[in-house]
């Protein structure tokens, strides 16, 4: 082998490795031939004029991905209609802040929680009277009943809890609460 075989390179031969010397290079890819045996949601991607969809369109473009929509819809609607009318049975105003009560009887006792949380700016801070009594049944108002009196203390934290235990065992509490300047009262039923 001479020095000059040994030299070259060993694909010379093949016709890719010769030098094009100023000819055209021949490319047997062709973009067009393929897209043209494409489905038309790919072609779509590769036109210029293609519509950009939309959030709302990618998520219902199948029919699996829009009954998933739907039923997130439904779902989320629900949870919306059950927050409303659950948190809004047990919640009341007094001055700017939001008062939720709940009451359970346990061994002749009734336990009151109160949740007292700041809506607004201008809230109320200071002592309120609170009373508790058993509801009264029709045609017995003359009959004497027991009354529970506190005394509380709103501050400016967001959310503050009280907890009392009434000393009678009743399932609907008349509850009275007395601010400086507004007043509120509300029945709670027992649990």
């Amino acid at each position: 082998m001479t020095e000059e075989e040994k030299s070259r390179r060993p694909n010379a031969e093949y016709p890719l490795s010769r030098g094009t010397g100023g000819e055209d290079i021949v490319f047997y890819y062709s973009r067009e031939k393929r897209l043209a045996k494409a489905p038309e949601s790919v072609r779509s991607l590769y036109r210029d004029d293609s519509k950009k969809k939309g959030f709302i369109r990618s998520l219902t473009a199948t029919r699996p991905l829009a009954i998933l929509f739907g039923s997130i819809l439904v779902i989320s609607a629900f949870i919306m209609v059950l927050a409303i009318f659950t948190g809004a049975e047990n919640s009341w105003m007094l001055g700017g802040n939001r008062i939720s009560v709940q009451a359970m009887k346990f061994q002749g006792a009734t336990y009151l929680v109160l949740n007292k949380a700041v809506k607004g700016k201008n809230v109320y801070t200071g002592l309120v009277d609170m009373a508790v009594a058993p509801e009264v049944p029709g045609g017995q108002e003359d009959a004497s009943y027991p009354v529970f009196r506190n005394r509380i203390f709103f501050s400016l934290k967001e959310e503050e809890e009280y907890r009392f235990s009434v000393p009678f065992e009743a399932d609907r509490l008349v509850v009275v609460l007395q601010g400086e300047n507004s007043s509120l009262e509300f029945t709670v039923i027992s649990k």
